[in-house]
């Protein structure tokens, strides 16, 4: 009878297992590696079978034991490189026979230069509060999924911790604890089959600000901790180089700036955030990457032979708002008041940071932040400002920050797409919109706006595949009274323009009664509609062609 009794308790409590929750997310990828870090919520024996064949896993990896809320973190080893490779994660209850299986997934090895591969980008999840909404963001997440990405970057504003600073209340390294863990869920949808690398942004609260605050009690030294438990970042190993300063308080090699090759392209994640002291919103000079960042950024990209360079970072000196308008300034480009007052103000330094990318040919510089699509480009260097891949009433960040940004700056939410070829890049803005919010002519999934970089040291900016939308200029600009839209080619009958102000109101419409004879141009009264001239400030020209968005132009009224 007591035989009977625990094989019906062992039976129930798998039955339980099997529905327990448990998140895989990959990081790490190298030629020969991967490392996968996988939390149950229960105490069980794991281990990780594997092969080059569905449903075929001859390798394995050693039986560990987990306890509650402390992830396996296994490596994947003496793996072939530019090789696709399924597994599934093996658990048990601890102590019991059978070992039960995940799904299938898969992942491939670092690719070989000349090979053609994916890799896709998202900032600013916000997923912490109001701003970003849970549902789309896992939206977006399966829409990198389908993607088939190598790999997925995170810009940052993930995790959240600095608001339980700013709201002024006391915290706890359990709340940190819990906002790494609330992300799981939302990571493990996807990251079983997309490796996750990420990089610091300014709510997550690594600050040098911070972490002088009473050591090693406080959110930076918290965050690092529980970020680097939850989250497998890399640290330098021979594959990725990187930050090898070991830190106090247990935190070691921070994980915060690291860069590796894959294929044709080098990816370097740089820290905007942990080596600024001066107080928690630096600003101008204040704001710093640190000298010993400083040098490695620059020995990574020298040293660099690969055909494509590509730097992420959460944003252009931390916070500020913009793209190449602020790229030029302080430490990042070096003016002053209209002045290069780099060398006095950082006395050793090469050149700005700015100055460091174009001299050895980096290709695209990918921001977040802003929460808002933007593609401006400065001395043949593209700055990808990315949207927000949460946003579901797709123009928060537009109505916000537009303003900020020269180039192509669209609303929406999703993701940024990038195809590596040998000859060239391709650059996909990748929507994301809830089913309810899905029409014929936007959906899901659709590519909003693409265009390509040529490849090397010409980084020439060439505008594809956009159903063929028409391209515009608004001159003059600023404006007075007068104002005229010029197209490169004539509009279809079904058009109009939207005159919106930014706080997203719309002031006047504007169709095709206003056409020239060459259908191209369209000469306009800067009034409300009402014959009242508009009053002085900054407002947005969205252009609608057949029902869907087309573009944007930014007006400035004097």
């Amino acid at each position: 009878m007591k035989k009977y009794l625990l094989i019906l308790f062992l039976a129930i409590f798998s039955v339980g297992l099997s529905a327990q929750t448990f998140t895989e997310i990959l990081g790490r990828p190298t030629n020969n590696s991967i490392t996968i870090n996988v939390l149950f919520s229960a105490q069980v024996d794991v281990y990780f079978e594997y092969g080059t064949v569905k449903g075929n896993y001859p390798n394995s990896t050693s039986v560990v034991t987990s306890a509650l809320n402390e992830p396996v973190v296994a490596v994947m080893s003496g793996l072939l490189p530019e090789t696709r490779y399924y597994y599934r994660t093996r658990y048990r209850a601890t102590g019991t026979g059978t070992f039960l299986a995940s799904s299938e997934h898969t992942f491939i090895t670092q690719r070989k230069p000349g090979s053609k591969f994916v890799f896709t980008v998202e900032a600013d999840p916000h997923p912490y509060d109001p701003k970003g909404y849970h549902p789309l963001w896992d939206i977006c997440l399966q829409n990198q999924l389908n993607d088939g990405a190598d790999f997925m970057l995170d810009l940052g504003d993930t995790f959240g911790d600095d608001h339980l600073v700013t709201s002024g209340n006391p915290y706890t390294t359990t709340q940190i604890q819990q906002l790494m863990l609330d992300n799981r869920p939302h990571f493990g949808l996807v990251c079983h089959s997309l490796p996750f690398f990420f990089c610091e942004g300014n709510h997550e609260g690594e600050s040098g600000y911070y972490l002088l605050q009473t050591p090693p009690n406080n959110i930076a030294v918290y965050e690092t901790l529980w970020r680097k438990k939850y989250y497998s970042n890399p640290e330098p190993d021979g594959f990725y180089s990187g930050n090898n300063t070991v830190e106090d308080f247990g935190m070691g090699k921070p994980e915060n700036y690291y860069a590796f090759q894959w294929g044709d392209a080098l990816f370097v994640v740089i820290d905007a955030w942990r080596y600024y002291t001066a107080n928690n919103k630096p600003r101008n000079w204040d704001w710093t990457i640190g000298k010993t960042q400083y040098d490695w950024l620059k020995q990574t990209l020298e040293t660099s032979t690969a055909k494509y360079k590509f730097v992420f970072c959460h944003h252009v000196m931390g916070e500020t708002r913009g793209g190449v308008l602020i790229a030029k300034t302080f430490e990042w480009g070096g003016l002053d008041n209209g002045t290069n007052k780099f060398a006095a103000n950082r006395p050793g330094w090469a050149m700005p940071i700015h100055q460091l990318m174009v001299t050895n040919h980096v290709n695209m510089y990918f921001q977040g932040h802003d929460h808002v699509y933007a593609r401006e480009s400065l001395d043949s260097l593209v700055y990808q400002t990315v949207p927000m891949p949460s946003d579901s009433s797709y123009s928060l960040g537009y109505i916000a920050n537009g303003a900020a940004f020269t180039g192509t700056v669209l609303k929406g939410a999703g993701h940024i797409r990038v195809t590596v070829s040998t000859d060239s890049l391709k650059v996909d803005y990748v929507s994301a919109r809830l089913p309810k919010d899905e029409t014929p002519t936007s959906k899901n999934g659709d590519i909003f706006y693409s265009y390509g970089v040529k490849s090397s040291k010409i980084s020439a900016l060439n505008d594809v595949s956009m159903s063929n939308f028409p391209t515009w200029m608004v001159y003059p600009n600023p404006a007075n009274e007068l104002i005229n839209f010029t197209f490169n080619q004539p509009l279809e009958s079904n058009f109009e323009i939207r005159i919106i102000n930014l706080e997203g109101k719309l002031i006047r419409t504007i169709d095709k009664s206003y056409l020239s004879d060459s259908k191209n141009i369209l000469n306009v009264h800067l009034n409300d509609g009402n014959g009242a001239i508009l009053k002085s400030g900054i407002y947005i020209a969205e252009l609608i062609e057949n029902g869907q968005n087309v573009s944007y132009q930014k007006i400035a009224v004097q």
